[in-house]
């Protein structure tokens, strides 16, 4: 029998915080689509990790970070750095829009221009998907008024000041699946291949 103390040695060592690659825009040669995600100083960076790199996969899509500046930003949750290497006047046209939730949120409303980009992006994306607080971000811009919407549970009376609906669900979806609002990384997951489906097929719809 393998002793628990050879197990130890051979299993590979985890990863602290601190030793995690930044998060950065991802090239993908042929894409044909792009995804964007919103990044702030305070961002959650589980937020963008796992759900932006399934999304991106799925669709084969590029990825693009944007922020109102670019250049590195201390993400949360894990403590992490993201690398936005675009900002409201350098960012491409946007087929899926990400807007991950974090303790900088608030920045962000106080920002004009990259509310303008957000506010635009959102109105032009063939899907969107936003994660916790970022709910709060795509509200603010007057994109979820009226749509059945949820996010942080901390933050349910603030989005229905916004003007969205608000479920006290995992997920929300309106819009015919266009717009998908998730209470956390671990809630936005399982839409994932949903919410990449209508993208694809967005053109093709009525």
């Amino acid at each position: 029998m393998v002793s628990l103390m050879r197990l130890r040695r051979q299993a590979p060592p985890l990863r602290k915080p601190w030793e995690l690659e930044p998060i950065r825009s991802v090239d993908r040669d042929g894409a044909a689509l792009t995804v964007g995600v919103l990044v702030y100083r305070g961002v959650t960076s589980a937020e963008i990790d796992e759900p932006v790199t399934l999304l991106a996969d799925r669709l084969a899509a590029r990825t693009v970070l944007v922020a109102a500046v670019a250049g590195e930003f201390h993400a949360v949750e894990p403590p992490r750095t993201v690398v936005a290497g675009f900002d409201p006047s350098t960012a491409p046209p946007i087929d899926v829009l990400v807007v991950p939730g974090g303790l900088g949120w608030k920045q962000v409303i106080d920002d004009p221009a990259i509310r303008e980009w957000l506010r635009t992006a959102a109105a032009d994306a063939r899907a969107i998907l936003a994660i916790s607080t970022g709910s709060l971000l795509l509200a603010s811009v007057g994109r979820l008024e009226g749509r059945e919407a949820t996010g942080h549970w901390l933050a349910e009376d603030e989005l229905a000041a916004l003007g969205a609906t608000v479920r006290s669900s995992r997920t929300a979806s309106d819009d015919a699946g266009r717009v998908v609002t998730a209470s956390g990384a671990l809630a936005a997951i399982p839409v994932i291949n949903e919410l990449a489906d209508h993208a694809r097929w967005a053109q093709f719809r009525p």
